[in-house]
């Protein structure tokens, strides 16, 4: 199994654990939440419909508390990777058809019932080969049962227990190069409180603009505990995922087309049309004007007025709940987490591809798999390597005149500091056996003579 798919699952697991981790437990509650987590339907990150066991998120929870947080989570190597078990195939048509007849029969019911029939020993069938099977004939997935979820409504008790954000299309504006171009709100708004943690237009909703406002609202106010998006492309990218990993932010996503799930920041949305965008008409301003606008309106009318769900002022309200907020913490750099990050092999000449081009890195990574860290907001800067998640260099041009005339380093290896010294030259003992076999028979043998004592 490869890193990129250990992480993948990590973060899938990550996701499983989410209210264990940014909850507030109280004594023996933990239990309800293994069970509760077991209960639901999960998505695999290979595209599987599984149900875990109360046991398992158990295990993942004490992994991810005791051992070493989110890097604990990730699976390690199978210990019978490239053996497996056979199936007959008379076998394989009696598991497919009890499958097929009942879709919502899991693999226990289905193991016990060929059992039952006497078609295999008890514990002949290991749950893994069924489930390979079920899986490589497209049937392994359980339909959920009943109709869609209930809403209810719901608040948080505390600030920054959960954050909503989302993006909202808005009017076009004149961008800096002179175009008329659309502009895209990007928002962070606090379900306890409903304050606005930070909220901006840009001129694009892709993930590195996204990224840049919960990046100013974390700066100003910590990160949350957890983080409820939609299934937007940026708020599913990779970058996203890996930001809240290392900030141990839970994070949430609502169903497609479900933008009722995320009622708080959709009704805040319909505030802000009503009162701001209206007001616009068909008056054409520049980025900086709308986001002007949209920064006095937040303060003087928004955060200022009582809210109709808190019956509090939103500010007011922040400002009571900032003991509830959680800091960064102190070993992470903020700048480092919300950087992109791109996997490359190092070539024999100690270049990366990378944005087109080739760059060049330190000598000593030849052979070796680099993450490439870099600000998407910026194209002009040059990616910074990181080894295990720690800065090791920085990168820089390649320059094939200049190459020309360096002079090449030799590694001939540095001698151990504890290392003593054998006592044997190689280069001296292939001149003594020369010189053995190229003297005359007579002098050879006077050398083989132990009792000689000439030279």
């Amino acid at each position: 199994m490869d890193d990129d798919r250990k992480e993948r699952i990590a973060l899938w697991r990550l996701g499983v654990l989410g209210p264990l981790i940014s909850a507030r437990l109280e004594h023996g509650d933990r239990q309800a939440h293994f069970k509760a987590a077991a209960s639901r339907v999960q998505e695999h990150p290979d595209g599987r419909l599984v149900r875990l066991s109360p046991r398992t998120v158990e295990d993942w929870y004490y992994r991810y508390l005791r051992k070493g947080g989110f890097a604990a989570l990730h699976p390690s190597n199978r210990g019978d990777l490239g053996r497996s078990r056979v199936i007959s195939a008379d076998l394989v048509e009696l598991i497919l058809r009890i499958k097929r007849e009942k879709p919502r029969r899991s693999i226990r019911r289905i193991i016990r019932m060929v059992e039952r029939a006497r078609r295999v020993r008890p514990g002949e069938l290991s749950r893994s080969s069924v489930h390979r099977l079920l899986q490589a004939h497209a049937i392994s997935h359980r339909p959920v049962r009943g109709p869609s979820a209930e809403r209810r409504s719901f608040i948080m008790e505390h600030a920054g227990d959960l954050w909503l954000g989302d993006a909202l299309h808005g009017p076009k504006v004149l961008a800096p190069d002179g175009q008329l171009r659309k502009a895209y709100l990007l928002s962070e708004i606090d379900c306890a409180t409903r304050f606005m943690g930070h909220s901006y237009w840009a001129l694009s909703e892709g993930a590195g603009h996204q990224e840049y406002g919960l990046k100013q609202a974390i700066l100003k106010y910590g990160p949350p505990r957890a983080y409820y998006v939609d299934l937007g492309s940026a708020y599913i990218a990779r970058s996203l995922k890996l930001i809240c990993a290392d900030l141990e932010i839970h994070l949430l996503h609502a169903g497609k087309q479900d933008c009722e799930a995320k009622g708080a920041i959709e009704r805040w949305h319909r505030t802000l049309r009503e009162e701001l965008l209206d007001e616009l008409d068909d008056r054409v301003v520049t980025l900086d004007e709308l986001n002007s606008i949209h920064w006095a309106w937040l303060g003087s009318e928004y955060h200022s007025r009582q809210h109709d769900t808190t019956q509090r002022l939103p500010q007011e309200h922040w400002l009571d709940e900032v003991e509830h907020l959680r800091p960064v913490p102190r070993h992470l750099n903020l700048d480092e987490v919300f950087l992109h990050r791109a996997t490359r092999k190092v070539r024999k000449d100690g270049t990366v591809r990378f944005g087109g081009r080739l760059l060049e890195v330190r000598p000593e990574l030849v052979g070796r798999k680099v993450e490439l860290r870099f600000d998407p907001l910026d194209t002009q800067t040059l990616p910074r390597v990181f080894i295990n998640k720690r800065f090791f260099c920085d990168i820089v041009p390649l320059d094939r005149l200049r190459n020309s005339t360096r002079r090449r380093r030799r590694n001939l290896g540095s001698p151990e500091p504890q290392a003593e010294p054998s006592g044997l030259d190689p280069l001296q003992q292939i001149a003594d056996e020369h010189y053995r076999r190229t003297r005359p028979f007579g002098d050879l043998a006077k050398a083989d003579d132990p009792n000689n004592t000439e030279d």
